[in-house]
């Protein structure tokens, strides 16, 4: 490749890069819940920096060796297991968008990447997070959550207490119930985010 040619890539590569560590809601979350400590976003734009250079350094990375990166530093930095197949879907997309770049179809990439659901970048140094400490935190704004959440389960029993129809298939609110009555609590420091 020519030097402006690679030049160009590393420059729309890295923009591809930030626009799907912006939309993975993963790391947000344990940004946002403090999994990564006080810098906890500074940490994630390490890794979304770390990851573009993993990206442009190493010509013929597969998926797995990109997924086994990504997983070792959320677990390192964020003791976060994504049980979610994001992490495998984020690197097939970006090892799939390195190479149409390295191809100039960025019409393609841009028509793709334009899909995504209208969202503000947050992986930028001037863009605040507000995060939830791990430990200790029992402030109001959480017993608020919790009453929330009480009512919901409320309106929620009194729908499912409705019997299976005559076909014999369950309601989506009774398949929910039935589902929490079998999930188990995460142990303390974990959070578990469910597929969708």
């Amino acid at each position: 490749m020519a030097a402006a040619q690679q030049t160009e890539f590393q420059k729309n590569f890295r923009l591809i890069v930030e626009k799907i560590f912006n939309h993975w809601q993963n790391l947000r979350l344990a940004v946002e819940h403090g999994m990564g400590g006080r810098n906890g976003q500074q940490v994630a734009i390490e890794i979304m920096d770390y990851t573009y250079q993993y990206c442009v350094a190493n010509e013929n990375i597969t998926q797995g060796e990109l997924q086994e990166v990504l997983e070792e530093l959320m677990d390192q930095e964020f003791n976060t297991l994504c049980d979610d197949n994001s992490i495998p879907e984020i690197c097939r997309n970006l090892l799939r968008y390195k190479q149409l770049a390295q191809q100039n179809q960025y019409p393609q990439i841009e028509a793709e990447l334009s899909k995504l659901p209208a969202g503000k970048e947050w992986l930028r140094p001037d863009v605040k997070i507000t995060y939830t400490p791990v430990e200790g935190d029992s402030s109001s704004e959480d017993d608020d959550d919790d009453d929330m959440e009480d009512d919901d389960e409320d309106q929620d029993d009194e729908m499912e207490d409705e019997a299976p129809t005559s076909s014999g298939r369950m309601t989506r609110s009774q398949a929910r119930k039935q589902k929490a009555e079998e999930f188990v609590e995460p142990e303390d420091g974990w959070t578990t985010v469910r597929r969708k």
